[in-house]
């Protein structure tokens, strides 16, 4: 719902045809935010779309100009082999958005990551896993540990405000769904509202302050209990989360 005291801001959402994109775009215009969607084919539901690839560096700085905010979600998403798949979308792609922000005034980053970060630990040493630690199980997130990097070092030298995102599970259908149940991960869930709630929120935050990076996870209430830090998350940006596996997703289980 459009909110009158909210202060509107103008979104650039890359990735915006993916999973995760047509949920929270959306989300955000319905809030009364400016969005302009970024990815490789057209999507409904953005205020206007830029279609085009992240390793073009012009076509990526144009969809940068004239707006205060960057969700980047754009990504190959999944482990793959890295020179043949992920170095083009999730590294080249990655270094254009931050080098675009900088030359167009950008103020502030939301940077998608992925609790893969901490994966390398193994399931019988997880416990609750902090936003401060990387372990990385696959080249696809080794490169988000390198996203979160860079978040650290733009926020610090261009005076920007990144946060970066450990997205836990989105399940995005019901061959997910199954999945997360059969391996028991319930724990890690966020279901779609939940989703919707959390990015509202930080592009709404005061923090992290221009100049500030902060690390955080997004997650929906566990089933059982808590194996990510949430604090850090409700520190930052206010979120709590208000779903638990299978509420809040998009279709029925």
């Amino acid at each position: 719902m459009n909110d009158s005291s909210v202060n509107k801001h103008r979104v650039l959402l890359t990735g915006a045809s993916g999973a995760m994109g047509k949920v929270i775009g959306p989300a955000l215009v319905e809030r009364g935010h400016f969005v302009r969607g970024f990815s490789r084919r057209s999507v409904d539901g953005m205020s206007e779309m830029h279609c085009g690839d992240l390793t073009d560096r012009d076509v990526v700085q144009a969809a940068c100009d004239g707006v205060d905010t960057i969700v980047h979600l754009g990504a190959y998403p999944n482990p793959a082999d890295f020179l043949e798949v992920l170095l083009q979308p999730n590294v080249i792609g990655l270094y254009n958005v931050m080098e675009a922000a900088v030359q167009t005034d950008v103020k502030r980053v939301i940077l998608a990551s992925t609790i893969q970060t901490v994966s390398g630990k193994g399931r019988k040493r997880e416990g609750v896993r902090g936003a401060d630690e990387a372990v990385p199980g696959n080249h696809y997130a080794l490169t988000k540990v390198w996203a979160e990097a860079m978040g650290e070092m733009y926020a610090r030298c261009h005076q920007m405000s990144v946060l970066a995102v450990r997205i836990c599970w989105f399940v995005r259908n019901q061959k997910e769904a199954e999945h997360i149940v059969r391996s028991n991960n319930e724990d890690v869930f966020l279901s779609w509202d939940d989703t919707c709630r959390f990015y509202t929120l930080a592009v709404e935050a005061a923090q992290p302050a221009p100049g500030e990076y902060a690390c955080v996870y997004a997650v929906s209430k566990p089933l059982r209990q808590p194996t990510v830090d949430m604090q850090p998350a409700r520190d930052v940006i206010g979120y709590e989360p208000q779903d638990v596996w299978p509420n809040g997703l998009g279709f029925e289980v």
